[in-house]
């Protein structure tokens, strides 16, 4: 709810001051007297748009005006009515990209996803229990690596592989020639 920009806890508030500040019997008149006041804008209001209507219709323009004051809520209807044949291309163009997010999120969710979406039967969830579990399996030694040949740093390029299979020959960090 919101009276002119007031929400529903500010309008209490107000309420509740002005029935300490007013008291009981003046808040009942001041009541009456506001009811009274609507009433008379409303059949102002109705006149109103019954000359304006009348001047409407033999001038030949086809505007309907409504028979009740607008509220906030009628005005922005009529409003997105009024715009929406500018919005529309905006609107299915946003359509179309939550369809491509929300495709996007599936294909996410079911790569993420870590436990099916069916839970097992009860069948299975007893043959699982009392299922016996298997040896350990006889790990392998982890595999040694080849030594790698260190020789002399002779000043040549060394070669990524001799022709005999073996090692590359690395060289050694003395700039000597050969010789420490």
């Amino acid at each position: 709810m919101n009276i002119l920009g007031v929400g529903a806890w500010e309008f209490v508030a107000i309420l509740l001051i002005m029935l300490v500040f007013a008291g009981p019997k003046r808040m009942i008149h001041w009541s009456y007297v506001l009811g009274q006041h609507v009433a008379k804008f409303r059949k102002i209001w109705a006149e109103t748009v019954d000359i304006v209507q009348k001047e409407f219709d033999d001038a030949g323009v086809g505007i309907q005006l409504p028979k009740e004051p607008p509220t906030r809520q009628n005005l922005n209807r009529s409003i997105a009515a009024a715009a929406k044949p500018l919005t529309q291309p905006l609107q299915d163009s946003l359509d179309e990209v939550k369809k491509d997010i929300d495709a996007v999120q599936e294909v996410s969710d079911a790569l993420n996803q870590k436990q099916p979406k069916t839970k097992p039967s009860p069948k299975k969830l007893a043959e699982i229990a009392t299922a016996k579990p298997a040896p350990p399996a006889k790990a392998s030694p982890p595999a040694v690596p080849e030594p790698v040949k260190m020789g002399s740093w002779s000043g040549e390029a060394a070669t990524a592989g001799n022709s005999n299979g073996s090692a590359p020959d690395l060289g050694s960090w003395s700039s000597g020639g050969g010789q420490d």
